[in-house]
């Protein structure tokens, strides 16, 4: 993968594509001193075609948001590549392995076209105490974000395997129910997103 340059992606053109990404639009339209911060620590990068980004086993504290192009994620087997599904425009990766700090499950290559990618170091988001950086809303919006992701995976997962042994667990994860937009909030969202990428895990080992 390579950085971006301003000569290849004006800072107006780039916040022309961020703004189709849920995550950086709501950003955008909260607070823009806030995206700017973010460009600040975000990895703009392409990537070549049929370039593999990632590696199984390899250990990451990074999501990425895919911003133009394909992406395929596949495992290697003894009977070959399996590819397990594709990730398109707009869409997230890295999830799970940023949230719990375990070896890539999978590897990642781009399609046949160029790639551009945002990648977003986990460190700056990783205590939610800390507003140094990012604001409360910033990072409410944040572990918004990745609990909707990883709900979404588990419920594509029910749909395909309804009768999976770890479908009850999925309805034991508590939903915040509180006022939102507030500390309270933000632990429950913290702590959802882990239990949910957690139980992700269990089901990919199963």
């Amino acid at each position: 993968m390579q950085r971006v340059t301003k000569e290849e992606y004006p800072l107006d053109s780039l916040q022309r594509i961020l703004n189709g990404v849920t995550f950086f639009k709501e950003l955008i339209s909260q607070d823009e001193s806030q995206f700017e911060v973010l460009m600040s620590i975000a990895q703009i990068v392409t990537a070549e075609p049929n370039e593999t980004i990632i590696k199984k086993g390899d250990y990451s504290n990074s999501l990425y948001f895919l911003l133009r192009g394909q992406l395929s994620v596949y495992v290697e087997e003894e009977q070959g590549e399996h590819i397990l599904n594709d990730i398109n425009a707009g869409e997230i990766f890295g999830v799970m392995s940023m949230l719990l700090t375990q070896p890539r499950s999978a590897s990642i290559r781009a399609g046949d076209k160029t790639v551009l990618l945002a990648g977003i170091d986990f460190q700056h988001f990783s205590d939610i105490e800390d507003f140094n950086l990012f604001s409360l809303e910033t990072k409410l919006t944040f572990y918004r974000m990745v609990a909707n992701n990883l709900r979404w995976t588990l419920e594509r997962n029910k749909i395909d395997n309804p009768t999976h042994s770890l479908v009850p667990r999925l309805y034991k994860i508590p939903l915040f129910t509180g006022p939102k937009g507030g500390m309270e909030e933000l632990a429950a969202l913290s702590k959802q997103a882990h239990l949910f990428a957690d139980l992700v895990r269990e089901w990919n080992e199963s």
